[in-house]
């Protein structure tokens, strides 16, 4: 995080001074030149009047990027797993690969892969639960209604924001 720098870019972005930014932020401009140059940090509050003058995010004042969230899905039919697929997305959840079979949703799972959502007929068997492994969040929904399925689906991605 280079808070400064961003306060620096920012600030030359909009053509504003130092002694502008100052001025409308109530502080002096040896304290934005303080920031920019890394010797202090502005307090928290003072954060979100930054963020508030130059219409940014917190988040992107601080140089934070979202952490992608990946999944696969494994699905009676394709046309279900296109289904969750497009739940997750509105989710910000990537689904990397779609398959009809546990088996095969496992193979196609990734290092940076974070969980495995599953629609099947049947319940996973507990050996296949271990064969998914403890670094992989399995969520099984088993109904053989798609809107139950669907409704399983959305109240976990729910959760995962």
């Amino acid at each position: 995080m280079n808070l400064g720098k961003t306060i620096l870019e920012l600030r030359k972005k909009q053509n504003v001074t130092q002694e502008d930014l100052a001025a409308e932020l109530g502080v002096t401009a040896a304290a934005v030149s303080k920031w920019e140059n890394g010797y202090t940090l502005p307090d928290v509050l003072m954060l979100c009047a930054l963020a508030d003058y130059f219409q940014v995010t917190t988040d992107e004042l601080l140089g934070r990027k979202a952490k992608r969230q990946y999944a696969v899905v494994a699905a009676q039919t394709q046309a279900l797993g296109q289904k969750i697929a497009a739940l997750a997305q509105k989710h910000a959840v990537e689904v990397t690969h779609i398959a009809t079979s546990f088996l095969d949703a496992l193979s196609a799972l990734q290092e940076n892969t974070a969980f495995l959502l599953v629609s099947m007929d049947e319940p996973l068997t507990e050996a296949q639960r271990r064969s998914a492994g403890s670094s992989i969040h399995v969520l099984e929904s088993q109904s053989a209604e798609q809107e139950q399925v669907l409704k399983g689906m959305e109240m976990f991605l729910q959760h995962l924001a």
